[in-house]
């Protein structure tokens, strides 16, 4: 369990929301049976979030964010709690459904929620409410004095049923038993707000001479005053921005709320696809040679099956070999030897239209072929800058990289090592084809379509690179939370 990572993926899958993930704390309370919200904070039993999966955690989390966001305690205020506990629960759900999270189980599950606002759901379920108990009063009325006792008898066990579905529905669903507390420290701090003016305004000539006296102070403690009166301004202006965006998500209501969200995560993607695709510089005749530094490369799950891809992959580098073993008092003793990996040479194209978060991610593929095969890696543009032997993971984050220029295919296929099981070039496909026919396997990030004379192309498509986005999105929250 991460928290961190969670808030990160959260912020990734929505940006809508963003405000309110970041300015949210995450506390740990185990007398919390799963996972609550005070309308500020999430809390949360750790034992709980343990025992469900990644992508359930994602869930959970993301629920009580949408509590916060659409500020569902406040406006709980007047209402049939239990309705509208179910109701909220019954829209985000769906919602969160419709995104792919995983819902756990046992959760509130109605799929008409999914064309409803909290309000309207709301509404429906307190009409069938009214339906049921009107439903109920009119049959009671229609007994007779016969049937009066057997009827009241049947009465008090659906009564008993339904207290016992109640009870099984807080074993299992979101009871937020923290909400009727929020609500009254909320009517509390409003309480407290008009003593405080007066308070002010009573004491105005005793702060106005207090002023005075605190020009007296030496310039450093002025200084640190004003440090942490900028730390608490920040603070509040942080809050004001997080109410300002609940009080805008809740006149949009839920449904148009995680539309707006698709619409601003979409317009993300879109960006880093122009990012990844039109860059500003194309293939041409002209070397660079400029030195290119990566930083922060990371890793990643693969975005292709290496293993079965690449030839020959062995599974394991060292086994247990009784060939030219040693007898001794009748007992062979094998030695360990190593099997052979299979070995791959990588091309990088590091042209002026791979841009450095393209480069990056050719990288973390990079060190995913590295847990399947030997393999050297060297970088091109219209000219080739020799392979680096690539021993471990730290090797690829130490590399430098030549290029910058305009890009020849031809100068790529001439680099390959004729007798080299794997050849792999990792390109962004902008420059004509080469002359030579080389049996290569092409990695191409975006939608430029190639046609060599010879090899497999692998092109890294829409969903693949959303992937490549998610990962690079959540390394930069990562970068500026540390």
């Amino acid at each position: 369990m991460n928290i961190e990572s969670i808030k990160r993926r959260l912020l990734v899958k929505y940006p809508h929301f963003g405000s309110i993930v970041a300015n949210s704390n995450f506390i740990i309370e185990p007398s919390v049976r799963k996972v609550d919200t005070d309308g500020k904070n999430i809390y949360y039993n750790p034992n709980f979030i343990k025992s469900i999966t990644d992508e359930e955690q994602i869930f959970v989390f993301a629920h009580q964010i949408c509590h916060i966001a659409f500020n569902h305690i406040l406006r709980s205020e007047g209402k049939d709690k239990e309705i509208w506990n179910i109701a909220t629960d019954s829209v985000v759900n769906a919602l969160l459904k419709q995104d792919g999270l995983s819902i756990v189980e046992g959760e509130v599950d109605i799929p008409e929620a999914i064309n409803c606002d909290a309000e309207e759901m709301y509404n429906k379920l307190l009409s069938k409410k009214h339906m049921q108990q009107q439903s109920i009063k009119q049959d009671d009325n229609n007994q007779n004095k016969q049937c009066s006792s057997e009827s009241s008898l049947n009465l008090e066990q659906d009564k008993m049923n339904i207290e016992k579905q109640g009870e099984s529905r807080d074993i299992k669903n979101d009871i937020h038993s923290m909400w009727d507390k929020a609500i009254e420290k909320e009517h509390q701090e409003k309480q407290l707000k008009p003593d405080l003016k007066n308070s002010i305004y009573k004491h105005k000539d005793k702060q106005s001479l207090f002023d005075k006296l605190r020009k007296i102070f030496s310039k450093k403690k002025c200084s640190r005053k004003n440090d942490n009166n900028t730390i608490k301004k920040s603070k509040q202006d942080q809050e004001n921005e997080k109410n300002e965006i609940i009080k805008k998500l809740v006149d949009l209501g839920e449904k148009e709320g995680f539309n707006q969200n698709k619409i601003e995560r979409k317009k993300q993607l879109e960006e880093l696809k122009k990012t990844l695709i039109n860059q500003s510089h194309g293939y041409g005749n002209d070397t660079n040679s400029e030195i290119r530094n990566i930083t922060d490369i990371g890793t990643s799950k693969p975005l292709i099956d290496w293993r079965k891809l690449l030839r020959e992959a062995a599974k394991y580098d060292v086994d247990w070999s009784y060939q030219n073993g040693e007898i001794e008092d009748g007992v062979v003793t094998a030695y360990l030897e190593e099997i052979p990996k299979s070995e791959t040479e990588i091309v990088l194209d590091t042209s002026g239209s791979i841009d450095e978060i393209l480069l990056r991610n050719f990288l973390r593929e990079c060190k995913n072929i590295l847990q399947t095969s030997k393999i050297k890696v060297g970088c091109f543009d219209t000219e080739f800058y020799g392979f680096t032997e690539i021993k471990d993971a730290s090797d690829i984050d130490n590399l430098q990289f030549y290029g910058g220029g305009g890009t020849d295919f031809d100068v790529a296929v001439s680099a390959f090592t004729k007798r080299v099981e794997n050849k792999i070039i990792f390109t962004d496909g902008h420059a004509p084809m080469p002359k030579t026919s080389t049996n290569a396997i092409w990695i191409v990030f975006g939608k430029r379509k190639i046609n060599p004379s010879a090899g497999k192309i692998i092109y890294i498509d829409d969903e693949k690179l959303e992937k490549l986005y998610n990962y690079e999105t959540q390394a930069q929250v990562m970068r500026k939370t540390k």
